[in-house]
């Protein structure tokens, strides 16, 4: 993985005429205190992307190997295969701000060796350079012309053919032309002969102006031995690129030159000042907003077409779907070549998590599953749980590219002074462990780790499920079921399968699972059940060999006796489920086996149960309903049951599993159905609650036969039969008038009846305390009953109380009270006096006499005038009601009144003595007559019912 630094953009733009550019002061203060921001470069490969994904990375056992922390260990990654024995394999990882034994370098950076097969000793650095900062003398004194403390060695590392080229971006030097000066052109190393020997190469160590703030690193090396290195800095940020031989480097290198031309080299020019701060040969993130990114064609050809390829990062993206909240989650463009500098538009990878960095690195992983095709894989470093990176696997198709990973790697390293940065750097397309599959190293340079995760060998499974017969014949019954000593209905069940693949284990086992009659839900029963165990299910090991790669096993299924069941138009279907089993070690590999992650591994077969559907054994039914009532109206709380005769038919092919639904109304109660009829079938019928919804279900028959008629005597309804073709019939519609009617009777009592005025033993107060001070005592009884049949609600009662004339009392109310479901409220204050009240006396008898009285009325209308009854003794004298008088209204509301149900009421009161007495010698009767004058609103009127099936 490429790697290099960017720098802090400005806005500015530089004068040209000057040596240096005075808006990179603060920049180059940075440098010098190592106060760097880095930001991976991003890898450009070509793929020819078909096939299946890579989704073979062994993630339970990783190589993780580790280096000193803070050393940024993991930085970059890179497999090294030494030229004197290709059979062995190592990896290399740079650490850019290592500690070296360089003297008097502080932070100069590393390459660390890590064997493979890894081993107790820990990765070891590479000593690419060994001496101190180079000196020469200038006015009489002997001043360093480089500057390798915090140069950033390793920062970048690339092997080809046993060469190792890791490069230091930060590395300074001076043409000692001004006190103090340094300038950062960059440096690289090149190791050869299993690292017994080194030279340095660094073409921007030139002392031409336009590379004095080079930055050189190194992007990749070419299959040919071309060496490509970038310098961002060059021309005034325009940036430049640099290409050689490493062949060419090391002819003729001498240590001691510290500026030198190699042969053959070449590098890109100056462009337009239109092209200042174009960064070429790296990527630059100012000020963390904006991106600049230089594209490299790929090396890797296409080997069908001979096209390349490119993939292009964009790990600072901003999704703007909400302009006002932009997040950034980065991306990955791909752009498939279609012909010479001609490519299609691009295919668009896009992160999910904000600042997770997606595309900070892009790595070729190869032919990670061996199936002809590339894959590759995708950092996101800043991603996942605690933002401790994860990457991301992709692998292509012959249209392009799966656009959903088929692997996801965690990274789990955490660190207490950055971010894990797992993914930051990737490495693939090299087998470490000579399974013929590649491998691939992650780098977490924030932890300080560098992960090997290496792929485990595809097997590709070809199985087959062969059913014979396919429909089968319940009346053919060829097998013996042991236990019971009958015959049944059977068929064959063949289980074959084939194993494929590179590299995988000369026997393969697999476990297979087979259920029967699977999408028959949970507890319902199934049709087919396997001879010699009677269960639904069996699960068994099938070992294939590779010199026999086509294993077979065959199983006898059985049909249920024909009661058991009522499904007989349903398929049914047999699943087949296998896996590898983990059970069996693999023998001579040292990693397991997987499944290929595109091919099924699952196969669904079906059979069918014979009908008497003809040729086709597809069943067409023609259901046709019809209904009638014993009534067209309902009388509510009378004992009046519905009667409602149904009659279904079919004049089509059978129905199977035919069921009549009759949906009951809220409103009624099913009672059952009628049996003593015999000039109607007896069906079974059930009684069903599903949620709020009741219903009676009628069994019609399986199958309910051609020509069928049938009567019965359920409420509401519509039938249904499992058939595929035209499974309902007909939906019935009854409507039926369902009345209320209430007989209501009104009845009241006074007591006493007459009072004789005056009165023997009682003398007016002046100032009455009690309520005996006033008068003798009237209470009055009414009581509303209702006879039925129907309820009655919301009934309004009114009685009109004589109180008083002009400021004389007459009748003063103390107190009402009610029994039953009856509320009252007078419209004026009761006892508004306050005088002191005595208990009132219970006076069941009256209550008694009341009921029993032949005062009946029948309630028809909601206004009512009761008659008025005859007194117990005829008087002439003055009637006083409410036309003469003031009367005290009580107001009363009545609830629900069943049939039988009454609602009282009670008035208590005095006959305020004084008005009648105050004239003289008065002698006379006082009659105390009832007239109760009421509106009831029996909340009932005849309502329609409709019916629905």
């Amino acid at each position: 993985m490429h790697t290099s630094f960017a720098k802090v953009n400005t806005t500015r733009k530089p004068p040209k005429n000057r040596k240096k550019k005075k808006n990179f002061k603060n920049f180059l203060k940075r440098i010098r205190a190592g106060d760097a921001v880095w930001t991976p470069l991003w890898l450009f490969l070509c793929f020819f992307l078909t096939g299946i994904n890579a989704f073979n990375l062994d993630v339970d056992n990783p190589t993780v190997y580790s280096g000193p922390e803070g050393s940024y260990f993991g930085y970059s990654v890179d497999f090294h295969r030494p030229t004197s024995d290709h059979s062995t394999m190592s990896v290399l990882v740079g650490a850019p701000k290592a500690n070296t034994t360089q003297p008097k370098i502080v932070e100069a950076g590393a390459v660390y060796y890590c064997p493979w097969p890894p081993t107790d000793s820990k990765c070891r650095q590479i000593a690419f350079d060994s001496t101190n900062n180079r000196m020469m003398r200038f006015n009489d004194t002997r001043q360093p012309v480089e500057f390798k403390s915090n140069q950033w060695f390793g920062a970048t590392v690339r092997t080809h053919k046993g060469k190792v080229v890791a490069c230091a971006p930060l590395y300074h030097w001076s043409a000692l032309k001004m006190p103090g000066e340094k300038d950062p052109v960059g440096t690289c190393y090149i190791a050869i002969q299993n690292f017994s020997a080194y030279v340095e190469y660094s073409p921007c160590r030139s002392g031409k102006k336009h590379q004095t703030v080079c930055q050189l690193h190194m992007n990749t090396l070419k299959h040919d031995g071309t060496l490509v290195v970038g310098g961002p800095g060059s021309y005034y940020w325009q940036g430049q690129i640099i290409t050689t031989g490493v062949a060419e480097i090391l002819n003729g290198y001498s240590v001691r030159e510290l500026i030198r031309k190699v042969k053959g080299e070449k590098q890109s020019g100056a462009a337009p000042d239109s092209y200042d701060d174009s960064y070429l040969g790296k990527l630059v993130t100012p000020n963390q907003s904006d991106v600049y990114t230089l594209l490299f064609f790929s090396i890797f050809l296409n080997p069908c077409y001979r096209l390349d390829d490119i993939l292009v990062g964009a790990p600072l993206y901003m999704d703007r779907e909400f302009e006002s909240k932009p997040k950034e989650v980065g991306r990955v463009y791909i752009y498939l070549q279609e012909d010479a500098l001609t490519f299609k538009e691009p295919i668009i990878l896009s992160g999910t998590e904000v600042f997770g960095r997606f595309g900070s690195a892009i790595a070729n992983l190869g032919d990670l599953n061996q199936d002809g095709y590339q894959d590759f894989a995708v950092g996101a470093p800043f991603a996942g749980a605690d933002r401790r990176g994860r990457v991301f696997i992709y692998n292509g198709v012959s249209e392009g590219l799966k656009l959903q990973p088929s692997q996801v790697l965690d990274g789990v390293w955490a660190s207490k002074s950055a971010p894990g940065g797992f993914g930051f750097s990737l490495r693939g397309d090299s087998d470490l462990d000579k399974n013929d599959y590649p491998d691939l190293i992650v780098g977490a340079f924030g932890a300080g780790k560098a992960i090997v995760y290496r792929s485990r060998p595809v097997v590709t499974v070809d199985a087959q499920l062969l059913l014979n017969p396919m429909i089968v014949n319940p009346e053919n019954k060829t097998c013996q079921r042991m236990d019971l000593e009958i015959l049944v209905t059977c068929m064959t069940a063949r289980v074959c399968a084939t194993v494929s693949g590179h590299g995988i284990p000369h026997v393969v086992d697999l476990l297979i699972e087979l259920n029967l009659d699977w999408l028959k839900q949970k507890g319902a029963i199934k049709r087919v059940l396997f001879l010699d165990t009677h269960q639904h299910q069996q699960i068994f090991r099938l070992r294939i060999e590779n010199r026999n790669p086509q294993k077979c096993q065959n199983f006898i299924i059985y049909l249920r006796d024909e009661t058991e069941f009522r499904d007989k138009l349903t398929p049914i279907s047999i699943n087949l489920n296998y896996s590898l089993d983990e059970s069996s070690p693999p023998r001579g590999l040292a990693l397991k086996p997987i499944l290929n992650y595109y091919e099924k591994t699952s196969i669904q077969e079906q059979a069918y149960i014979l009908v008497d559907c003809g040729d086709d054994n597809m069943c067409v039914p023609d259901l046709r309903l019809s209904a009638a009532m014993d009534s067209e109206k309902l009388i509510i709380g009378e004992d009046n049951p519905l009667m409602i005769t149904i009659n279904a038919q079919n004049q089509g092919e059978g129905a199977y599993e035919a069921e009549l639904y009759v949906i009951i109304p809220p409103e009624a109660d099913y009672i059952g159905v009628e049996r003593k009829n015999e000039a109607l079938r007896r069906l079974n019928c059930e009684y069903r609650m599903e949620n709020v919804t009741r219903m009676v279900v009628c069994d019609l028959g399986n199958p309910m036969v051609a020509a069928t008629n049938v009567s019965q005597n359920p409420v509401h309804f519509s039938s249904y039969n499992s058939n595929k073709d035209n499974a309902n019939s007909n939906l019935v519609t009854l409507r039926i008038n369902i009345t209320a009617l209430a007989q209501v009777e009104i009845r009241g009592v006074s007591h006493p009846a007459q009072i004789l005025l005056p009165l023997q033993h009682w003398e007016p107060k002046e100032k009455p305390t009690k309520e005996e001070d006033i008068g003798p005592q009237v209470q009055h009884i009414y009581e509303l009953h209702n006879k039925g049949p129907s309820a009655i609600s919301k009934t309004f009662l009114q009685v009109d109380w004589p109180s008083h004339h002009k400021d004389e009392m007459i009748l003063y109310v103390f107190e009402v009270k009610t029994e039953g479901p009856i509320t009252c409220k007078g419209n004026a204050t009761l006892n508004p006096l306050n005088l002191e009240t005595s208990e009132l006396e219970d006076t069941p008898e009256l209550l008694g006499f009341l009921r029993n009285s032949s005062l009946v009325h029948s309630i028809k209308k909601r206004e009512i005038n009761l008659p008025r009854p005859q007194p117990l003794r005829q008087y002439n004298g003055k009637i006083l009601n409410c036309s003469n008088i003031n009367c005290l209204l009580i107001t009363c509301h009545i609830g629900r009144l069943d049939k039988g149900q009454s609602a009282v009421v009670k008035v208590r009161s005095r006959l305020w003595a004084q008005t009648f007495l105050q004239v003289t010698n008065y002698k006379g009767v006082l009659s105390s007559d009832w007239l109760a004058q009421g509106c009831l609103s029996c909340g009932m009127a005849n309502r329609g019912r409709q019916l629905d099936g």
